[in-house]
């Protein structure tokens, strides 16, 4: 296996083990300890060291890492953020309803999904619960049943005899997935989940479960040049984000900081999401601990430079009429930068020159994105951490397909590029 599948193959093995933002979270922890990077509590005073890697989590979806070297003040920090959640669905809390002998599971939508994807596929259910453990404290329990657990059936042509046409769906009668027959009139999914957990079910507090593909994603095409797989956007720039501060290492001349974050598909309002105050809270403990007053902390500021990265659109070969054709964007053809004077990218002509120079610099293929005149593409966090913090930001992402999809399609060789392509920036 070459090295631009095998990091393909280490993205897959990722996302196939992180269905939920919780088990994202998971992952980057276990991708951190493994290098040998810290655990940090956020509540507890920190001792925290130049060349050393830390991280801290928060509420299960948020995952942030840090490590100090050089002069701050000097240097300033290089920011990697992207984000772990997805379009799909929510079960809702009541969980399930019983139709002609039917227990269904009840949804919300999440994000701006694709919905027609989701039906006549095999689901299984993943998430977190909260249970009351031996003490009567809630106890945060992260749940994956891989298994296939629900479906959605859809409608035959000979039923609804417009389902072709247009395709439009609702969610609270019509998208209810199956999840058990039950002529007895009691719903039986909460009684399923404890067993499953080991716990009784009147000692479920709370939970947060989402519906995903139960088969596993993998390589596409004559010569395994594709990915399919689901949560590309935007799970996979989290995990490259991550593996290229892991492979910077302690060498490098700049203070870097990464930042997974929850919520952008919903406008990041929370305390895991990207407005919160993870980035400023981290720069403002590491000055504190440097010993840096004010006036050294704006100077870092003024030379930080955060990268947020957000999957970015290709060409759809169907759809030629819907994109800029004057700047393409293909699979496997390296990483993206996105443009937008009005703003819904944040990326600047000096971010413009930053980013061409570091990919020149380190033999890494690039693209530009710009939308239609008469369009407009999705936003990214980046807008909103380049106005609180002041500081520059280029806003680049990975080519894919299928964005929002059930299952999105990305390069075989991009994963291998965009960790690169980290690496490089952290670096220096």
């Amino acid at each position: 296996m070459n090295i631009k599948k095998q990091y393909a193959q280490n993205l897959l093995d990722f996302l196939n083990n992180a269905p939920t933002a919780f088990q994202s979270n998971d992952e980057l922890v276990k991708m951190l300890d493994a290098s040998g990077a810290i655990h940090l509590e956020e509540g507890d005073s920190w001792n925290i060291e130049k060349g050393k890697t830390y991280y801290f989590t928060k509420e299960g979806t948020q995952c942030a890492a840090f490590r100090i070297c050089g002069e701050p003040k000097e240097t300033g920090f290089r920011i990697g953020a992207a984000h772990q959640d997805a379009p799909g669905f929510r079960i809702k809390s009541v969980p399930s309803r019983i139709d002609q002998g039917i227990e269904r599971m009840t949804l919300e939508g999440y994000g701006g999904l694709i919905v027609h994807g989701w039906l006549d596929r095999p689901l299984a259910l993943a998430g977190r619960v909260f249970v009351k453990d031996e003490n009567g404290e809630a106890k945060a329990v992260n749940v994956n049943i891989k298994k296939p657990l629900l479906i959605i059936p859809s409608a035959a042509i000979h039923v609804v005899k417009g389902v072709n046409d247009g395709a439009k769906f609702n969610i609270q009668t019509e998208l209810l997935p199956f999840f058990a027959q039950n002529s007895e009139g009691k719903p039986k999914f909460l009684s399923y989940l404890a067993d499953y957990m080991g716990v009784k079910a009147e000692d479920i507090l709370s939970f947060e479960l989402a519906p995903y593909e139960v088969f596993d994603g993998c390589f596409v095409g004559a010569n395994d040049e594709f990915v399919s797989v689901a949560r590309l956007d935007d799970a996979a720039m989290s995990h490259d984000m991550m593996a290229g501060l892991i492979e910077c290492g302690a060498d490098a001349n700049t203070s870097h900081i990464a930042v997974a974050f929850d919520h952008e598909e919903c406008g990041s309002n929370s305390n895991r999401g990207a407005r919160c105050n993870t980035i400023m809270q981290i720069i403002d403990r590491i000055c504190e601990k440097l010993g840096y007053g004010a006036e050294d902390k704006y100077r870092a500021l003024a030379k930080t430079v955060v990268f947020s990265a957000d999957q970015a659109h290709a060409t759809h070969p169907s759809y030629p009429g819907n994109h800029e054709m004057m700047t393409p964007v293909y699979l496997n053809k390296g990483p993206v930068l996105k443009l937008s004077p009005g703003q819904s990218y944040a990326t600047s002509p000096r971010g413009t020159a930053f980013f061409k120079l570091i990919c020149e610099k380190n033999d890494i293929p690039y693209q530009v994105f710009n939308n239609r005149s008469d369009g407009r593409g999705g936003g990214t966090i980046g807008p909103m951490i380049s106005a609180e913090y002041g500081v520059m930001t280029v806003d680049i992402g990975n080519p894919v397909l299928s964005m929002h999809a059930v299952r999105e399609l990305g390069g075989t060789d991009d994963c291998y590029y965009m960790t690169k392509l980290f690496k490089a920036f952290f670096k220096n």
